[in-house]
């Protein structure tokens, strides 16, 4: 499932593409995607207006139109957005599309090819949502404080853990504790901090391991980003400890182990990650 950092290269892509641009035309007919709002509302709500901002919350985005409206996208597990030219054929699970045009196009023949375009919305699952809305949805309002765009408020979060009898892992997987933390952030950060995810929250030397696990996190989401840049230029991501159960620790080299946590499989190292 799409992470803070996929969903971060996301905003990047759109905020390149779309600010600045006017809607000439907008199609969805899927009412799983839209939901709890008809598909058929989609485009009277974006054609004709003009995108000025896109910003991130977490794993969801929010395109900002020029009249106040707002059009909110979650990646679900297999969604994405790709960039098209205008009239090119349906791409393969393609679920919603925008096209485009840019008011004021820069001279050169770059800039005429670039200033209309086509957005599509692609999700093989459709686990995905797409809607537009004129305020913010419960599902927006209703997250914690992002870590990468806000930071991280360090007593926020040694007061979180204190309260908490979940494992530790759980507990910054929290939608309400960090917005878009998810399974592969949360393991690896864990690893970079030295603290087992299995250890209750209010088990944990704080401050002390919070600050620790601040800087996993921070560290963790830094790297990702920059592996998923990699990937654009054809190199690799790759992770510490993510997905390698059973291999060698890459700090000790002891056997790494796995655990479920929140439903979620938990690669951790039993010997260099204390377990409070």
């Amino acid at each position: 499932m799409p992470e803070l950092p996929d969903v971060e290269m996301a905003r990047r892509d759109l905020k390149r593409w779309l600010v600045g641009t006017v809607v000439t035309a907008a199609f969805t007919e899927d009412a799983r995607l839209s939901r709890p709002a008809s598909p058929r509302a989609f485009a009277p709500a974006l054609v004709g207006r003009t995108f000025e901002r896109v910003e991130r919350r977490g794993k969801w985005l929010r395109l900002d139109l020029d009249d106040g409206g707002k059009v909110f996208s979650h990646l679900g597990m297999t969604g994405g957005w790709v960039r098209v030219a205008l009239g090119a054929p349906v791409v393969r699970f393609e679920r919603a599309r925008i096209d485009v045009v840019r008011r004021q196009a820069r001279a050169g023949r770059k800039a005429e090819r670039d200033r209309a375009l086509s957005v599509r919305y692609v999700d093989a699952r459709r686990f995905g949502r797409l809607l537009a809305a004129r305020e913010d949805i419960a599902d927006w309002t209703a997250l914690g404080p992002d870590p990468f765009a806000d930071g991280i408020d360090m007593g926020r979060f040694s007061q979180a853990l204190a309260k908490g009898r979940r494992a530790v892992k759980e507990i910054v997987m929290d939608q309400r504790v960090f917005a878009g933390v998810g399974n592969i952030l949360a393991t690896e950060g864990l690893w970079l901090a030295r603290v087992d995810p299995r250890s209750p929250g209010n088990a944990l030397r704080l401050p002390a391991d919070a600050r620790a696990i601040a800087r996993g996190l921070q560290r963790a989401i830094a790297r990702e980003l920059a592996g998923l840049e990699r990937c654009r230029d054809g190199g690799a991501s790759s992770f510490f400890v993510y997905g390698r159960a059973g291999q060698a620790c890459p700090r000790c080299a002891a056997r790494l182990s796995s655990v479920v946590l929140g439903g979620r499989t938990t690669v951790f190292c039993r010997e260099c990650q204390v377990r409070s």
